[in-house]
Protein backbone atom coordinates (compact mmCIF):
# COMPACT_ATOMS: atom_id res chain seq x y z
CA UNK A 1 0.00 0.00 0.00
CA UNK A 2 1.21 3.39 -1.25
CA UNK A 3 0.06 6.74 1.67
CA UNK A 4 -0.35 9.43 -1.29
CA UNK A 5 -2.36 11.19 1.32
CA UNK A 6 0.11 11.16 4.04
CA UNK A 7 2.96 12.78 2.12
CA UNK A 8 1.41 14.41 -1.11
CA UNK A 9 4.11 14.87 -3.54
CA UNK A 10 2.19 17.98 -5.08
CA UNK A 11 1.79 19.47 -1.44
CA UNK A 12 4.87 19.11 -0.65
CA UNK A 13 6.00 20.84 -4.05
CA UNK A 14 3.60 23.23 -3.49
CA UNK A 15 5.34 24.12 -0.16
CA UNK A 16 8.40 24.73 -0.85
CA UNK A 17 8.17 26.71 -4.26
CA UNK A 18 5.49 28.87 -2.05
CA UNK A 19 8.84 29.25 -0.30
CA UNK A 20 10.78 30.61 -3.42
CA UNK A 21 7.24 32.59 -4.59
CA UNK A 22 6.97 34.81 -1.41
CA UNK A 23 10.32 35.24 -1.08
CA UNK A 24 9.89 39.07 -2.27
CA UNK A 25 11.96 41.69 -3.90
CA UNK A 26 16.00 41.43 -4.50
CA UNK A 27 18.14 43.73 -2.34
CA UNK A 28 17.76 47.37 -3.11
CA UNK A 29 21.09 48.04 -2.35
CA UNK A 30 22.11 46.05 -5.26
CA UNK A 31 23.43 47.17 -8.52
CA UNK A 32 21.34 46.12 -11.01
CA UNK A 33 22.22 43.62 -14.55
CA UNK A 34 22.65 45.47 -17.69
CA UNK A 35 22.26 42.40 -19.79
CA UNK A 36 19.16 41.71 -21.38
CA UNK A 37 17.43 39.07 -20.12
CA UNK A 38 17.66 36.25 -22.89
CA UNK A 39 21.67 37.15 -22.45
CA UNK A 40 21.96 35.34 -19.40
CA UNK A 41 19.89 32.47 -19.96
CA UNK A 42 20.76 31.93 -23.88
CA UNK A 43 21.76 27.95 -24.44
CA UNK A 44 25.11 27.05 -25.88
CA UNK A 45 25.26 27.45 -29.38
CA UNK A 46 25.68 24.46 -31.48
CA UNK A 47 26.21 25.64 -34.98
CA UNK A 48 25.09 22.86 -36.11
CA UNK A 49 22.25 21.41 -38.50
CA UNK A 50 21.34 18.36 -36.06
CA UNK A 51 17.82 17.65 -36.07
CA UNK A 52 17.16 21.12 -38.27
CA UNK A 53 18.81 23.57 -35.84
CA UNK A 54 21.49 26.43 -36.95
CA UNK A 55 23.31 27.92 -33.58
CA UNK A 56 20.83 26.64 -31.04
CA UNK A 57 17.58 27.03 -32.64
CA UNK A 58 15.23 25.37 -34.88
CA UNK A 59 15.48 26.47 -38.76
CA UNK A 60 12.87 26.54 -39.91
CA UNK A 61 10.78 26.69 -36.24
CA UNK A 62 9.05 23.91 -35.05
CA UNK A 63 5.01 24.05 -33.39
CA UNK A 64 4.22 21.76 -30.61
CA UNK A 65 0.94 21.36 -29.12
CA UNK A 66 0.26 21.06 -25.22
CA UNK A 67 -2.58 20.76 -22.80
CA UNK A 68 -2.45 22.24 -19.13
CA UNK A 69 -3.91 23.25 -16.41
CA UNK A 70 -4.05 27.44 -16.06
CA UNK A 71 -2.80 28.66 -12.74
CA UNK A 72 -5.73 31.55 -11.76
CA UNK A 73 -3.32 33.57 -9.38
CA UNK A 74 -1.18 34.16 -12.25
CA UNK A 75 -1.78 37.86 -13.99
CA UNK A 76 -0.72 38.09 -17.54
CA UNK A 77 0.54 40.91 -18.70
CA UNK A 78 -1.37 43.75 -21.18
CA UNK A 79 -1.93 41.41 -24.16
CA UNK A 80 -0.32 38.68 -23.33
CA UNK A 81 -2.04 35.15 -22.80
CA UNK A 82 -1.64 31.41 -21.97
CA UNK A 83 -0.41 30.85 -25.52
CA UNK A 84 1.29 34.28 -25.94
CA UNK A 85 3.41 35.16 -22.81
CA UNK A 86 7.10 35.80 -21.64
CA UNK A 87 7.77 31.96 -21.71
CA UNK A 88 6.35 30.68 -24.84
CA UNK A 89 8.55 33.70 -26.13
CA UNK A 90 11.39 33.12 -25.41
CA UNK A 91 10.96 29.70 -26.62
CA UNK A 92 10.50 30.54 -30.18
CA UNK A 93 13.12 32.98 -29.80
CA UNK A 94 15.47 31.36 -27.71
CA UNK A 95 15.00 27.75 -29.65
CA UNK A 96 12.68 27.79 -32.36
CA UNK A 97 9.80 26.39 -30.92
CA UNK A 98 6.17 27.58 -31.21
CA UNK A 99 4.00 26.38 -28.50
CA UNK A 100 -0.17 25.77 -29.23
CA UNK A 101 -1.86 25.53 -26.33
CA UNK A 102 -5.06 23.23 -27.11
CA UNK A 103 -6.56 23.47 -23.86
CA UNK A 104 -6.32 24.76 -20.72
CA UNK A 105 -8.10 24.01 -17.25
CA UNK A 106 -8.27 24.88 -13.61
CA UNK A 107 -5.92 22.57 -11.91
CA UNK A 108 -8.87 20.84 -10.06
CA UNK A 109 -9.87 19.91 -13.39
CA UNK A 110 -6.99 19.06 -14.64
CA UNK A 111 -6.89 15.32 -14.09
CA UNK A 112 -11.02 14.43 -15.35
CA UNK A 113 -10.00 16.48 -18.71
CA UNK A 114 -6.95 14.54 -18.92
CA UNK A 115 -8.36 11.36 -18.32
CA UNK A 116 -10.73 12.42 -21.43
CA UNK A 117 -7.95 13.45 -23.51
CA UNK A 118 -6.43 10.04 -22.88
CA UNK A 119 -8.95 7.94 -23.72
CA UNK A 120 -9.50 9.57 -26.59
CA UNK A 121 -6.17 8.75 -28.33
CA UNK A 122 -6.18 11.96 -29.80
CA UNK A 123 -3.60 13.41 -27.32
CA UNK A 124 -1.19 16.59 -28.20
CA UNK A 125 2.90 16.08 -28.92
CA UNK A 126 3.69 16.71 -25.41
CA UNK A 127 2.18 17.33 -21.89
CA UNK A 128 2.41 16.58 -18.33
CA UNK A 129 0.57 12.96 -17.03
CA UNK A 130 0.28 11.70 -13.16
CA UNK A 131 1.53 7.82 -12.80
CA UNK A 132 -1.58 5.99 -13.40
CA UNK A 133 -1.82 7.99 -16.69
CA UNK A 134 1.39 8.10 -17.80
CA UNK A 135 1.17 4.26 -17.35
CA UNK A 136 -2.46 3.83 -19.66
CA UNK A 137 0.35 5.87 -22.40
CA UNK A 138 2.88 3.50 -22.02
CA UNK A 139 0.40 0.08 -22.43
CA UNK A 140 -1.48 1.41 -25.30
CA UNK A 141 1.82 2.66 -26.74
CA UNK A 142 1.03 6.02 -27.52
CA UNK A 143 3.92 7.83 -26.23
CA UNK A 144 7.66 8.17 -27.53
CA UNK A 145 10.71 6.36 -25.90
CA UNK A 146 12.66 9.51 -24.97
CA UNK A 147 15.91 7.04 -24.38
CA UNK A 148 17.87 8.31 -27.35
CA UNK A 149 16.57 11.92 -27.00
CA UNK A 150 17.46 12.52 -23.27
CA UNK A 151 20.82 10.44 -23.86
CA UNK A 152 21.96 12.68 -27.10
CA UNK A 153 20.53 16.17 -25.93
CA UNK A 154 19.55 16.10 -22.29
CA UNK A 155 22.13 19.09 -20.87
CA UNK A 156 24.41 18.22 -17.83
CA UNK A 157 22.67 20.41 -15.55
CA UNK A 158 18.58 18.42 -16.76
CA UNK A 159 20.49 14.98 -15.98
CA UNK A 160 21.73 16.54 -12.52
CA UNK A 161 18.27 17.40 -11.79
CA UNK A 162 16.62 14.12 -12.62
CA UNK A 163 19.40 12.26 -10.57
CA UNK A 164 20.26 14.21 -7.56
CA UNK A 165 16.72 12.44 -6.14
CA UNK A 166 18.40 8.71 -6.04
CA UNK A 167 18.35 6.56 -8.90
CA UNK A 168 14.59 5.58 -8.34
CA UNK A 169 13.65 8.96 -10.10
CA UNK A 170 14.70 7.80 -13.89
CA UNK A 171 13.61 3.94 -12.93
CA UNK A 172 10.42 5.04 -12.62
CA UNK A 173 9.64 6.37 -15.89
CA UNK A 174 11.19 3.44 -17.57
CA UNK A 175 9.08 0.42 -18.55
CA UNK A 176 11.09 -2.51 -20.32
CA UNK A 177 14.69 -0.72 -20.61
CA UNK A 178 13.28 2.38 -21.94
CA UNK A 179 12.64 5.69 -21.07
CA UNK A 180 9.56 6.21 -21.28
CA UNK A 181 9.06 9.79 -19.79
CA UNK A 182 11.04 12.79 -18.48
CA UNK A 183 9.88 13.08 -14.26
CA UNK A 184 8.31 16.17 -13.04
CA UNK A 185 11.02 15.90 -10.13
CA UNK A 186 9.77 17.11 -6.57
CA UNK A 187 11.54 17.86 -3.20
CA UNK A 188 10.55 15.00 -0.95
CA UNK A 189 13.60 14.59 0.56
CA UNK A 190 14.38 18.09 1.47
CA UNK A 191 11.04 18.24 3.00
CA UNK A 192 11.44 15.06 5.69
CA UNK A 193 10.40 15.71 9.11
CA UNK A 194 12.10 16.95 12.04
CA UNK A 195 10.97 17.73 15.56
CA UNK A 196 10.09 21.09 16.64
CA UNK A 197 10.38 22.67 19.96
CA UNK A 198 9.16 25.52 22.11
CA UNK A 199 12.34 26.77 23.43
CA UNK A 200 10.89 29.41 25.45
CA UNK A 201 9.30 26.53 27.42
CA UNK A 202 12.57 24.93 27.98
CA UNK A 203 13.75 28.10 29.05
CA UNK A 204 11.15 28.52 31.78
CA UNK A 205 11.01 24.62 33.11
CA UNK A 206 15.21 25.07 32.82
CA UNK A 207 15.33 22.07 30.18
CA UNK A 208 18.15 21.52 28.35
CA UNK A 209 17.60 21.32 24.07
CA UNK A 210 16.88 17.62 22.90
CA UNK A 211 19.65 15.38 22.06
CA UNK A 212 17.84 11.96 22.34
CA UNK A 213 14.97 10.35 22.81
CA UNK A 214 14.99 10.33 25.61
CA UNK A 215 15.49 14.04 26.28
CA UNK A 216 12.31 14.07 24.35
CA UNK A 217 10.54 12.17 26.26
CA UNK A 218 11.48 13.91 29.10
CA UNK A 219 10.23 17.62 27.35
CA UNK A 220 7.03 16.28 26.87
CA UNK A 221 6.37 14.93 30.10
CA UNK A 222 7.69 18.30 31.57
CA UNK A 223 5.51 20.29 29.16
CA UNK A 224 2.41 18.49 30.21
CA UNK A 225 2.70 18.55 33.77
CA UNK A 226 4.45 21.79 34.43
CA UNK A 227 2.42 24.59 33.41
CA UNK A 228 4.67 25.89 30.85
CA UNK A 229 2.25 28.56 29.78
CA UNK A 230 2.12 29.94 33.40
CA UNK A 231 -1.53 30.46 33.68
CA UNK A 232 -2.08 27.62 36.64
CA UNK A 233 -3.92 25.31 34.57
CA UNK A 234 -3.60 22.16 33.49
CA UNK A 235 -3.83 22.33 29.34
CA UNK A 236 -0.93 21.58 27.99
CA UNK A 237 -0.13 18.62 26.05
CA UNK A 238 3.71 17.97 25.00
CA UNK A 239 2.85 16.22 21.74
CA UNK A 240 0.63 16.73 18.66
CA UNK A 241 -1.14 13.95 17.04
CA UNK A 242 -3.31 14.13 14.31
CA UNK A 243 -6.40 11.40 13.54
CA UNK A 244 -4.11 10.74 10.33
CA UNK A 245 -1.17 10.39 11.59
CA UNK A 246 0.73 13.08 9.41
CA UNK A 247 2.59 15.11 11.46
CA UNK A 248 3.24 11.81 13.36
CA UNK A 249 6.19 10.30 10.44
CA UNK A 250 9.06 11.43 12.08
CA UNK A 251 7.93 9.77 15.60
CA UNK A 252 7.83 6.66 14.28
CA UNK A 253 10.70 7.00 12.17
CA UNK A 254 12.63 7.64 15.50
CA UNK A 255 11.59 4.17 16.65
CA UNK A 256 12.73 2.84 13.32
CA UNK A 257 8.99 2.54 12.26
CA UNK A 258 7.75 3.93 9.23
CA UNK A 259 3.75 4.11 8.01
CA UNK A 260 1.99 3.14 5.11
CA UNK A 261 5.15 2.15 3.05
CA UNK A 262 6.79 -0.54 1.70
CA UNK A 263 10.23 -1.48 2.79
CA UNK A 264 13.02 -3.86 2.38
CA UNK A 265 13.15 -7.10 4.68
CA UNK A 266 16.21 -9.00 5.79
CA UNK A 267 15.51 -10.83 2.64
CA UNK A 268 15.74 -8.51 0.00
CA UNK A 269 11.73 -8.38 -0.31
CA UNK A 270 9.27 -5.95 0.29
CA UNK A 271 7.23 -6.02 3.34
CA UNK A 272 4.61 -3.87 4.49
CA UNK A 273 5.89 -1.38 7.10
CA UNK A 274 2.61 -0.67 9.23
CA UNK A 275 2.88 -4.37 10.33
CA UNK A 276 6.45 -4.31 11.62
CA UNK A 277 7.41 -4.69 14.95
CA UNK A 278 9.10 -1.64 15.92
CA UNK A 279 5.49 -0.21 15.22
CA UNK A 280 3.98 -2.25 17.90
CA UNK A 281 7.16 -0.27 19.78
CA UNK A 282 6.08 2.84 18.57
CA UNK A 283 2.38 2.90 19.19
CA UNK A 284 3.42 1.36 22.82
CA UNK A 285 5.20 4.67 23.56
CA UNK A 286 2.63 6.84 22.24
CA UNK A 287 -0.46 4.59 24.24
CA UNK A 288 2.07 5.42 27.76
CA UNK A 289 2.15 8.98 26.43
CA UNK A 290 -1.39 9.33 25.99
CA UNK A 291 -2.33 7.67 29.26
CA UNK A 292 -0.14 10.17 30.89
CA UNK A 293 -2.31 13.06 30.08
CA UNK A 294 0.40 14.31 26.94
CA UNK A 295 -1.38 13.81 23.89
CA UNK A 296 -4.92 15.96 23.39
CA UNK A 297 -7.55 13.36 23.78
CA UNK A 298 -9.94 14.09 21.35
CA UNK A 299 -6.73 14.06 18.32
CA UNK A 300 -9.03 11.47 16.85
CA UNK A 301 -11.38 13.89 15.48
CA UNK A 302 -8.79 16.74 14.30
CA UNK A 303 -6.78 16.55 11.10
CA UNK A 304 -3.84 18.38 11.13
CA UNK A 305 -4.90 22.10 10.57
CA UNK A 306 -7.05 21.78 13.71
CA UNK A 307 -4.18 20.35 15.69
CA UNK A 308 -2.47 23.46 13.99
CA UNK A 309 -4.93 25.82 15.79
CA UNK A 310 -3.94 24.49 19.33
CA UNK A 311 -0.30 24.90 18.66
CA UNK A 312 -1.11 28.00 17.68
CA UNK A 313 -3.70 28.65 21.01
CA UNK A 314 0.02 27.93 22.67
CA UNK A 315 -1.57 24.19 23.59
CA UNK A 316 1.32 22.23 22.32
CA UNK A 317 4.85 22.37 22.92
CA UNK A 318 6.56 19.87 20.27
CA UNK A 319 5.48 18.67 16.99
CA UNK A 320 6.72 16.97 13.82
CA UNK A 321 6.93 18.43 10.79
CA UNK A 322 8.84 19.35 7.49
CA UNK A 323 11.58 22.14 7.58
CA UNK A 324 8.88 24.70 5.71
CA UNK A 325 7.14 24.46 9.25
CA UNK A 326 8.35 28.32 9.50
CA UNK A 327 6.12 29.45 7.50
CA UNK A 328 2.94 27.39 8.23
CA UNK A 329 1.94 26.44 10.56
CA UNK A 330 4.50 28.52 12.86
CA UNK A 331 4.47 32.07 11.90
CA UNK A 332 0.89 32.29 12.39
CA UNK A 333 1.67 31.13 15.96
CA UNK A 334 4.56 33.79 16.59
CA UNK A 335 1.94 36.42 15.50
CA UNK A 336 -0.76 35.42 17.62
CA UNK A 337 1.69 35.39 20.38
CA UNK A 338 4.73 37.12 19.93
CA UNK A 339 6.59 35.30 23.49
CA UNK A 340 6.69 32.00 21.51
CA UNK A 341 9.81 30.99 20.42
CA UNK A 342 10.55 26.89 18.36
CA UNK A 343 13.38 25.85 17.11
CA UNK A 344 13.91 22.64 14.80
CA UNK A 345 15.97 19.32 15.91
CA UNK A 346 16.66 16.64 14.30
CA UNK A 347 14.99 13.34 14.74
CA UNK A 348 16.22 11.73 17.95
CA UNK A 349 16.93 7.80 17.77
CA UNK A 350 15.59 5.68 20.59
CA UNK A 351 18.48 3.74 20.45
CA UNK A 352 22.13 3.59 18.65
CA UNK A 353 21.04 3.21 15.11
CA UNK A 354 20.50 6.25 13.12
CA UNK A 355 17.17 7.53 12.39
CA UNK A 356 15.91 7.91 9.03
CA UNK A 357 12.91 9.60 7.45
CA UNK A 358 10.98 7.60 5.11
CA UNK A 359 10.21 9.01 1.79
CA UNK A 360 8.13 9.05 -1.19
CA UNK A 361 9.67 8.66 -4.71
CA UNK A 362 10.60 12.12 -5.61
CA UNK A 363 8.30 12.23 -8.48
CA UNK A 364 5.27 14.61 -9.02
CA UNK A 365 4.05 13.43 -12.45
CA UNK A 366 5.89 12.69 -15.77
CA UNK A 367 6.18 14.36 -19.45
CA UNK A 368 5.27 12.65 -22.09
CA UNK A 369 5.66 12.85 -26.03
CA UNK A 370 3.08 11.43 -28.57
CA UNK A 371 4.57 8.89 -30.56
CA UNK A 372 5.69 10.15 -34.11
CA UNK A 373 6.55 13.54 -33.13
CA UNK A 374 9.86 14.36 -34.84
CA UNK A 375 11.76 16.29 -32.43
CA UNK A 376 11.13 14.64 -28.55
CA UNK A 377 14.24 16.41 -27.72
CA UNK A 378 12.43 19.75 -27.66
CA UNK A 379 11.22 18.89 -24.42
CA UNK A 380 14.50 18.91 -23.21
CA UNK A 381 16.02 22.05 -24.15
CA UNK A 382 12.83 23.73 -22.58
CA UNK A 383 13.36 21.78 -19.66
CA UNK A 384 17.04 23.59 -19.84
CA UNK A 385 15.73 26.89 -20.28
CA UNK A 386 13.40 26.12 -17.29
CA UNK A 387 16.41 25.24 -15.24
CA UNK A 388 18.79 28.23 -15.86
CA UNK A 389 16.32 30.74 -15.76
CA UNK A 390 14.09 29.74 -12.64
CA UNK A 391 17.42 28.09 -10.87
CA UNK A 392 20.46 29.66 -12.03
CA UNK A 393 19.80 33.18 -13.04
CA UNK A 394 21.50 35.81 -10.97
CA UNK A 395 20.47 38.79 -13.21
CA UNK A 396 17.72 40.87 -11.08
CA UNK A 397 15.56 41.66 -14.54
CA UNK A 398 15.77 37.96 -16.06
CA UNK A 399 13.88 37.26 -12.15
CA UNK A 400 11.65 39.71 -12.62
CA UNK A 401 10.70 39.24 -15.88
CA UNK A 402 10.65 35.32 -15.96
CA UNK A 403 9.80 34.40 -12.11
CA UNK A 404 8.49 36.96 -9.94
CA UNK A 405 7.72 40.55 -9.99
CA UNK A 406 8.80 42.35 -6.83
CA UNK A 407 5.72 44.72 -7.22
CA UNK A 408 2.78 42.83 -7.60
CA UNK A 409 4.38 39.11 -6.39
CA UNK A 410 3.20 37.82 -9.63
CA UNK A 411 4.22 34.32 -9.98
CA UNK A 412 5.35 34.22 -13.90
CA UNK A 413 6.97 31.26 -13.55
CA UNK A 414 3.93 29.33 -13.17
CA UNK A 415 3.68 30.09 -17.01
CA UNK A 416 6.30 27.67 -17.89
CA UNK A 417 5.56 25.18 -20.39
CA UNK A 418 8.27 22.37 -18.83
CA UNK A 419 9.60 21.76 -15.48
CA UNK A 420 11.32 19.76 -12.91
CA UNK A 421 12.00 20.77 -9.42
CA UNK A 422 15.25 20.30 -7.61
CA UNK A 423 15.78 18.20 -4.73
CA UNK A 424 17.33 20.62 -2.31
CA UNK A 425 17.12 23.81 -3.63
CA UNK A 426 16.29 25.44 -0.65
CA UNK A 427 18.86 23.89 1.50
CA UNK A 428 20.83 25.15 -0.93
CA UNK A 429 19.50 28.42 -1.17
CA UNK A 430 20.32 28.63 2.73
CA UNK A 431 23.66 27.60 2.38
CA UNK A 432 24.19 30.58 0.47
CA UNK A 433 22.07 32.74 2.53
CA UNK A 434 23.93 31.61 5.68
CA UNK A 435 27.33 32.68 3.88
CA UNK A 436 26.35 35.66 2.92
CA UNK A 437 24.88 36.72 6.51
CA UNK A 438 28.63 36.26 7.89
CA UNK A 439 30.53 37.31 5.25
CA UNK A 440 28.10 40.56 4.03
CA UNK A 441 29.13 39.26 0.64
CA UNK A 442 25.96 38.76 -1.89
CA UNK A 443 27.64 38.08 -5.17
CA UNK A 444 26.78 34.39 -5.02
CA UNK A 445 23.14 35.15 -3.94
CA UNK A 446 20.46 35.42 -6.54
CA UNK A 447 17.66 37.58 -7.21
CA UNK A 448 15.22 35.03 -4.99
CA UNK A 449 18.20 34.83 -2.14
CA UNK A 450 18.77 38.03 -1.93
CA UNK A 451 14.53 38.49 -1.19
CA UNK A 452 15.41 36.02 1.69
CA UNK A 453 17.92 37.42 3.09
CA UNK A 454 16.39 40.60 2.57
CA UNK A 455 13.20 39.29 4.77
CA UNK A 456 15.77 37.97 7.58
CA UNK A 457 17.72 40.94 7.78
CA UNK A 458 14.31 42.75 8.73
CA UNK A 459 13.58 40.19 10.82
CA UNK A 460 17.04 40.88 13.22
CA UNK A 461 16.06 44.41 13.02
CA UNK A 462 13.15 43.57 14.53
CA UNK A 463 10.29 43.07 12.20
CA UNK A 464 8.46 40.13 13.55
CA UNK A 465 6.91 39.29 10.47
CA UNK A 466 9.54 37.67 8.96
CA UNK A 467 10.38 35.23 12.23
CA UNK A 468 9.32 32.33 10.04
CA UNK A 469 12.12 33.25 7.27
CA UNK A 470 15.03 33.36 9.79
CA UNK A 471 13.67 29.99 11.36
CA UNK A 472 13.74 28.05 7.87
CA UNK A 473 16.94 29.74 6.52
CA UNK A 474 19.02 30.75 9.36
CA UNK A 475 22.09 29.08 10.40
CA UNK A 476 20.23 26.51 13.17
CA UNK A 477 17.02 26.75 11.55
CA UNK A 478 15.25 23.74 10.01
CA UNK A 479 17.28 23.93 6.45
CA UNK A 480 20.38 22.90 8.72
CA UNK A 481 18.84 20.08 9.71
CA UNK A 482 17.43 18.75 6.77
CA UNK A 483 21.55 19.32 5.01
CA UNK A 484 22.71 17.56 8.03
CA UNK A 485 19.86 14.50 6.66
CA UNK A 486 21.45 14.93 3.00
CA UNK A 487 25.09 14.92 4.13
CA UNK A 488 24.57 11.60 6.41
CA UNK A 489 21.92 10.25 3.93
CA UNK A 490 19.33 9.65 6.78
CA UNK A 491 16.42 8.48 4.46
CA UNK A 492 14.43 5.45 3.97
CA UNK A 493 12.52 5.19 0.74
CA UNK A 494 9.30 3.60 -0.25
CA UNK A 495 10.63 1.07 -2.66
CA UNK A 496 7.25 0.88 -4.26
CA UNK A 497 7.69 3.09 -6.61
CA UNK A 498 4.55 2.43 -9.52
CA UNK A 499 1.22 2.75 -10.14
CA UNK A 500 -1.20 1.16 -7.57
CA UNK A 501 -1.74 -2.73 -8.20
CA UNK A 502 -5.09 -4.61 -9.06
CA UNK A 503 -4.72 -5.93 -5.01
CA UNK A 504 -4.06 -2.69 -3.94
CA UNK A 505 -6.75 -0.91 -5.91
CA UNK A 506 -9.24 -3.72 -4.72
CA UNK A 507 -8.37 -3.64 -1.12
CA UNK A 508 -6.38 -0.52 -0.12
CA UNK A 509 -9.58 1.18 1.12
CA UNK A 510 -10.67 -1.45 3.23
CA UNK A 511 -7.10 -2.20 4.80
CA UNK A 512 -6.51 1.60 5.38
CA UNK A 513 -9.67 2.11 7.73
CA UNK A 514 -8.48 -1.04 9.25
CA UNK A 515 -5.59 0.30 10.28
CA UNK A 516 -6.63 3.57 11.24
CA UNK A 517 -9.33 2.57 13.87
CA UNK A 518 -6.95 -0.11 14.84
CA UNK A 519 -3.87 2.05 15.56
CA UNK A 520 -6.35 5.01 17.28
CA UNK A 521 -7.83 2.63 19.44
CA UNK A 522 -4.62 1.25 20.51
CA UNK A 523 -2.91 4.91 21.11
CA UNK A 524 -6.61 5.97 23.11
CA UNK A 525 -6.16 2.79 25.29
CA UNK A 526 -9.17 1.59 24.37
CA UNK A 527 -7.01 -1.87 22.79
CA UNK A 528 -4.37 -3.33 24.64
CA UNK A 529 -0.85 -3.06 22.76
CA UNK A 530 -1.53 -6.48 22.13
CA UNK A 531 -4.40 -5.75 20.19
CA UNK A 532 -1.54 -5.02 17.59
CA UNK A 533 -0.73 -8.61 16.58
CA UNK A 534 -4.82 -9.38 16.25
CA UNK A 535 -4.78 -6.38 13.72
CA UNK A 536 -1.51 -7.64 11.85
CA UNK A 537 -3.67 -10.94 11.23
CA UNK A 538 -6.51 -9.03 10.14
CA UNK A 539 -4.15 -7.20 7.67
CA UNK A 540 -3.15 -10.41 6.47
CA UNK A 541 -6.51 -12.26 6.23
CA UNK A 542 -8.40 -9.04 4.76
CA UNK A 543 -5.64 -8.78 1.28
CA UNK A 544 -2.59 -7.46 2.90
CA UNK A 545 -0.55 -10.87 2.09
CA UNK A 546 -2.31 -10.84 -1.21
CA UNK A 547 -0.57 -6.72 -1.99
CA UNK A 548 2.48 -7.95 -0.43
CA UNK A 549 2.74 -11.06 -3.09
CA UNK A 550 1.63 -9.10 -6.23
CA UNK A 551 4.17 -6.19 -4.70
CA UNK A 552 7.02 -8.30 -5.04
CA UNK A 553 5.88 -9.80 -8.13
CA UNK A 554 6.41 -6.49 -9.39
CA UNK A 555 9.60 -5.44 -7.48
CA UNK A 556 11.44 -8.83 -9.17
CA UNK A 557 10.56 -7.18 -12.61
CA UNK A 558 12.78 -4.24 -11.51
CA UNK A 559 15.75 -5.80 -10.74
Amino acid sequence: MKRAHLLSVTLLSALSLAISGCSGSVDKGQPKDSAKPQDSVKPQASGTAANGMKDGKYDPPITLTTVRAQQTTVKFAQGDSIENNVWTRAYEKEYGIKLKTLWAVDPNQLEQKMNLTIASGDIPDFFQVNATQFKQLAEAGLIADMTEAYNKHASEGVKKLMTEGGEKVLQSATIGGKLMAIPFTSPTQEGSQMVYVRTDWLQKLNLPEPKTMDDLLKISEAFTTKDPDGNGKNDTYGLAVDKDFSILLGFFNSFHAYYGINIKDANGNLAYSTIQPEMKTALKKLQEMFKAGQIDPEFGAKNATKTYEMIANGKIGMFYNGPYAGLYPLQAAKDKDPSMEWKAFPLASVDGKPAKSQVELGVAGYWVVKKGVKNPEAVLKMLDFWLKTFYENKSDDIYKEFNTSPTDNNQVWLLNAVSAYKSFKNVDESLRIIEALDTKDMSKLTPEDKGVYEKIQKFQAGDRSNWGWNLIFNKGGSMSVADQYRKNNLYLSNEFITTPLTSMIEKGTALTKLESEALTKIILGQSSIDEFDKYVEQWKKQGGDEIVKEINEWYKTTK
